[in-house]
């Protein structure tokens, strides 16, 4: 017994040395800090965390920021891992650590993206031969088993996008029973976008690639006595740190009027993460003041949060009452089954993982434990939202502090905001609509034919009675397969007035890049802006249009 607890103070007095820190005097500091000490040596994290103190060691020279849960510690803030203080934001360490679970727990840092892969060479230079890049699998899906399917049975050439069988020459009931079988085997292999396996020996070479990748996926590796952390781009961070290289995230005011009125006006164009057409409403609607409403709406919007009917409802009428039952964050998720059921938060989070993953089993057994109680229906409408996507509070905080410094760069440094977009990033939109507002500005760009040769006659033009024509070029395009198996097209147009179009076309919509999109439709008004509503669209490319 005395040797386990010399170990455990050796253990400690190891992070204790690494901190970067000084810990803070308050008591709920010092509390939390023993509490976290206890789940990291109870569950043996204490070479994960050095691991991962190693990795931040090497790259002291760039400036990181952690996404994720890993904000949800104390010990990740004080040893620098994270910039996050999960006192500060009231995040629960359980979504991050939890002792009744037996993974390890997850730690993503994103870099600029122009240097993740000098990043991960630092790394595989440093721990050689026992380092490595993750696989991922690409298995057979619909389309691509639908494809597989009649190129084995003899078709030939670029078959189009939405070929029949009996199109190409094939026997319809052979490649369809070829079909079945190929969906969800494996087509290819690939890289994980950042995933990076160390391991406490060396591994044999047959497993190693020879631009150091190991050919084994996530799930292959669990057998194997590994760490596993995701080293990942930012686009954002690389445009924020091409403005000021000395500027840190925390470093930003909490409140400023000029960021805040350019988020009300929805004038987010070229704010990583925060300019889909999706968030510019929310913007509007939300009307932010500080960062904390940046770090709400990046969780508001995600699906986890409630229906997109109860978010319509509750744009109109916006109040922090009106989402007071929701899920907003997924930690919040721990304290509506802690109260419910009176469970710890470790256990109230097993539960809000078994909502997540549809774990049927242990949802019933939740439920029984619910009884009678009084808001039972409420608490089961809004945690089975919880198998959508969402975010925890930590994710969200680390997404929110990136979209309002974006933000304010934008607000008061125009100028480099969009010279550092335009060298950096690739957002929502086509890489024209940054040229285009660029050039608006009188900000220098590469010349193009949307200020010397842009369409005429595009834009909106009022007809009959709430009923219009619009047209404009497409700058963003999504089609979604709804409820009831309808499918359903958005489209962000923009005008040769500078300004942008949102469209719903409900029907499935084919477009190409620069083609111009005319029609008519219904305004509508919802989430404090206009939209038109219509089924009568078609589309011409650039010349067809001129």
């Amino acid at each position: 017994m005395e040797a386990i607890m010399k170990t455990d103070l050796e253990n400690i007095q190891l992070l204790l040395d690494r901190f970067k820190r000084p810990i803070p005097e308050q008591e709920q500091y010092k509390i939390r800090l023993a509490e976290e000490f206890e789940l990291i040596l109870n569950q043996r994290f204490t070479d994960y965390f050095l691991q991962i103190c190693d990795i931040i060691d090497i790259t002291e020279d760039l400036t990181h920021m952690t996404r994720g849960s890993a904000g949800s510690s104390l010990v990740c803030y004080l040893l620098g891992i994270t910039d996050v203080d999960p006192i500060k934001w009231n995040i629960p360490v359980a979504r991050f650590m939890n002792p009744l679970r037996d993974d390890l727990p997850d730690v993503d840092i994103d870099f600029q993206h122009w240097r993740q892969a000098e990043v991960m060479n630092r790394i595989f230079k440093k721990w050689p031969g026992k380092t490595a890049r993750l696989s991922n699998y690409v298995m057979f899906r619909e389309k691509s088993a639908k494809k597989e399917a009649a190129k084995r049975l003899g078709a030939k050439g670029n078959l189009p996008r939405n070929f029949t069988y009996e199109s190409v020459g094939v026997d319809p009931k052979e490649a369809k029973r070829l079909e079945r079988k190929l969906i969800g085997k494996k087509r290819a292999i690939s890289k994980h976008c950042g995933g990076i396996v160390m391991f406490t020996r060396q591994l044999p070479k047959s497993l190693i690639s020879q631009d150091n990748q190991i050919l084994l996926d996530k799930y292959e590796v669990e057998d194997l006595e590994h760490l596993k952390v995701d080293v990942l781009a930012n686009r954002g961070l690389s445009q924020l740190l091409e403005i000021d290289e000395l500027t840190q995230l925390r470093h930003y005011p909490e409140r400023d009027e000029a960021t805040s009125e350019l988020l009300c006006r929805g004038d987010v164009l070229g704010v990583t993460q925060g300019e889909s057409p999706a968030m510019r409403r929310l913007f509007r609607a939300l009307q932010p003041k500080s960062v904390y409403d940046c770090v709400f709406a990046t969780a508001m919007i995600r699906p986890v949060a409630m229906s997109g009917r109860q978010k319509a409802a509750m744009f109109q009428n916006w109040s922090q009452e009106a989402v007071q039952d929701a899920i907003v964050f997924e930690d919040d998720a721990i304290d509506i089954i802690s109260d419910i059921i009176g469970v710890d938060m470790y256990e109230a989070d097993m539960y809000r993982r078994a909502f997540a993953k549809k774990n049927d089993e242990k949802i019933l057994e939740f439920i029984e434990r619910m009884g009678g109680h009084p808001n039972k229906d409420q608490a089961m409408m809004a945690l089975q939202s919880l198998s959508g996507f969402g975010l925890c509070r930590a994710h969200a905080v680390n997404l929110g502090r990136l979209i309002w410094a974006l933000a304010y760069q934008k607000a008061h440094n125009t100028k480099e905001f969009w010279q550092a977009n335009l060298k950096h990033c690739q957002g929502s939109y086509r890489s024209w609509v940054y040229q285009c507002e660029a050039h608006r500005l009188n900000i220098p760009t590469k010349s193009g034919w949307w200020w010397h040769g842009f369409p005429k006659r595009l834009g909106v033009r009022q007809q009959w009675m709430d009923r219009v024509e619009f047209a404009g070029v497409i700058a963003n395009g999504r089609c979604y397969k709804g409820n009831k198996g309808r499918w359903i097209t958005f489209l962000t147009l923009g005008t040769n007035y500078g300004e942008y179009i949102d469209v719903v076309v409900q029907k499935p919509f084919s477009y190409r890049d620069g083609d111009i999109v005319h029609g008519s439709g219904k305004v509508k008004h919802s989430n404090n802006s206009d939209y038109i509503d219509s089924s009568d669209v078609k589309s011409y490319t650039f010349a067809e249009w001129r």
